[in-house]
């Protein structure tokens, strides 16, 4: 194994500790991931979509100086996918309680999708990650 994933899995081990998830000491579901620039600092920033007790979470390592910062993107979306995109912009879904709004992002955002379905985008907005469906 190379100690890139094996500094991976130590890492995601230590986050559910903190996070107060316990589980029954069987390994997260890998479902995805990639590395991208998600709030324009130049920095390559970690998404992972996992699934462990409490079903699908989206995570988000993003890359500071000293090591990273951790957010927690999304939980509870099962039987969604992710999809990292490189865009300007992300269009709010009129279907729904949507109004078709138009939002900027620094340049990239993150994306899950249930085929031929829903689909809900994630970006920074310089406090954090804002959710906006894009598809009902």
């Amino acid at each position: 194994m190379k100690p890139t994933f094996i500094k991976l899995y130590l890492f995601l081990a230590v986050l559910m500790f903190q996070l107060g998830f316990t589980g029954d000491g069987m390994p997260l579901k890998y479902i995805s991931s990639c590395e991208i620039d998600l709030n324009g600092d130049g920095r390559a920033d970690k998404a992972l979509l996992v699934e462990g007790i409490p079903g699908r979470e989206l995570l988000v390592l993003l890359a500071k100086k000293d090591g990273y910062e951790t957010f927690v993107v999304s939980r509870g979306k099962d039987r969604m996918f992710l999809i990292c995109e490189v865009g300007s912009e992300v269009k709010e879904t009129m279907a729904g309680s949507g109004k078709g709004k138009i939002y900027k992002t620094p340049g990239s955002y993150l994306k899950l999708m249930k085929p031929e379905s829903s689909s809900v985008a994630f970006f920074w907005n310089k406090s954090g990650f804002q959710e906006v469906w894009t598809s009902d």
